[in-house]
């Protein structure tokens, strides 16, 4: 019997320890100060760092080191970019609508859909994502269907202004801002999960989803909460943020966008 229940032991230990081992940690590696740079978007073309910065109506290209190597002047109020196949995508949230920059030239997205101060754009393929903020919806965008995600409320598969929006193997996480939350929708419209409603979280500011795990920055609350893919919390990073707003994955680094302080907090992954 003694031997028996030893073995239970042993064997919900070595279970416990592998499932965490599964979920990768990260490191802080250093704080970048940026020079006069406000940033509430992050994204990343693969080599450098787009940032954009809404008090002074751009968006700049920075390298690793935070160094500005292009500036976008011109837009207003950009909010959360997205960089997809050599075209950047800026919200922006005082006109209503979504410029899209290629070359130094501009067009716009064509949307049937009147947008209302429009808080995010995640692009995967031909299909589009907003974060329609004061109408509190998402817009999914295929070719020239638009699909309604979501209307005002608190309930699951309600959205009280949502801030950001990103997709991941045909699962769409949404920043459910100020009802403090991730919500996970399916294509169709379908709320299927809801993350973080325990943690506390005061406004849920930015995501991004890599292959094993979410970053949600809390905005108030100073620090980024990462989950597995199933919700589970896993980490905790804190007192390194001045009002983090987004954040992205490059080579296996977290860069975390700070706006009040104008910082990009690095992080690094390990097992």
């Amino acid at each position: 019997m003694k031997n028996k229940m030893l073995w239970l032991i042993l064997c919900t230990f070595w279970l416990v320890s592998c499932s965490d081992n599964k979920s990768p940690q990260w490191t802080f590696k250093e704080q970048i100060q940026l020079n006069d740079i406000s940033p509430i978007g992050i994204a990343s073309d693969g080599k450098n760092l787009w940032l954009s910065d809404p008090d002074k109506n751009r968006v700049v290209k920075t390298d690793l080191k935070g160094k500005i190597l292009e500036e976008i002047p011109n837009l207003q109020r950009p909010m959360h970019i997205e960089f997809s196949k050599g075209k950047l995508f800026v919200p922006e949230y005082l006109t209503d609508t979504i410029p899209i920059i290629e070359n130094g030239r501009r067009s716009f997205l064509p949307l049937s859909s009147k947008l209302n101060a429009p808080a995010s754009i995640a692009v995967d393929g031909n299909t589009i994502l907003i974060a329609d903020f004061y109408n509190h919806r998402i817009i999914l965008k295929k070719g020239d269907k638009e699909t309604i995600i979501g209307k005002e409320g608190h309930n699951q598969g309600e959205l009280y202004y949502p801030t950001d929006v990103a997709i991941h193997k045909d699962l769409i996480y949404v920043a459910d801002a100020y009802n403090n939350r991730i919500q996970i929708f399916d294509k169709q419209g379908n709320s299927i999960q809801v993350i973080g409603e325990k943690d506390n979280i005061n406004v849920a500011t930015g995501i991004a989803v890599s292959g094993e795990q979410l970053f949600v920055t809390d905005f108030e609350g100073n620090r980024v909460l990462i989950y597995d893919l199933d919700g589970n919390l896993v980490q905790v990073l804190n007192n390194r943020f001045d009002k983090p707003a987004d954040g992205c994955i490059l080579d296996n680094r977290l860069y975390v966008a700070s706006y009040f302080n104008g910082a990009i907090t690095i992080f690094d992954k390990r097992k």
